[in-house]
């Protein structure tokens, strides 16, 4: 009781008052501002999903297509597939050796940081 009249005497309850919204309006800017960012972030990177997937379902559709053909013409499934699944090999042995290179390392860095042209 004595604690409350004497900060309304020295106007201390306004103040705390005024302290407490002005935190509750600054959580609530914050809070937009990550929402906002989250949402920028999300509409970049979800057009990009669609697109890869997209394009494995291409790669996985060609390259059963590519299988078949290749079994067709050599009349044998086993060396149409094994084809393809030594062509996916040796691109996985390429890609392997070149995960070191320091100059793919740093060409894909440098496409990592430039910046996406905004429309």
């Amino acid at each position: 009781m004595k604690k409350s009249k004497l900060l309304e005497l020295l106007g201390l309850d306004k103040i705390i008052e005024s302290l407490q919204k002005l935190l509750e309006v600054r959580i609530a800017m914050i809070r937009e501002e990550i929402e906002e960012t989250v949402a920028e972030k999300l509409a970049k990177i979800l057009p990009i999903l669609l697109v890869v997937s997209t394009m494995t379902l291409l790669v996985l559709f060609a390259s059963l297509t590519l299988a078949f053909y290749l079994a067709e013409i050599l009349d044998s499934y086993v060396a149409g597939f094994g084809i393809v699944a030594l062509f996916y090999f040796l691109l996985t042995l390429v890609f392997y050796f070149l995960k070191d290179s320091k100059a793919v390392q740093e060409r894909f860095r440098k496409e990592v940081n430039r910046p996406v042209k905004e429309d």
